[in-house]
């Protein structure tokens, strides 16, 4: 029973990072990292777009990608907004 709730708990997680890098993909704050992403792996950064995107939400849920410049943009696009 624990590992299924632990797999529930690690699905909504993934869940809700996703969401959020839907969100700043859509406001174009993940630019640099999607092109950094296409460049090692050589995908296209329209047609595979999901894939990257989904490759981004993993490794931040697995603490492998390095989120801080970009809550520091989505900071300063909410401070502007202000």
């Amino acid at each position: 029973m624990s590992n299924l709730h632990n797999q529930e708990q690690l699905e909504n997680q993934f869940e809700t990072i996703l969401d959020q890098v839907y969100k700043w993909d859509s406001k174009g704050l993940l630019e640099t990292q999607i092109r950094d992403i296409v460049l090692a792996y050589g995908l296209h950064q329209d047609d595979d777009r999901d894939e990257i995107l989904q490759f981004i939400a993993e490794s931040i849920l697995n603490d492998n990608y390095e989120v801080v410049s970009i809550w520091q943009e989505k900071d300063l696009a909410d401070a502007r907004k202000t």
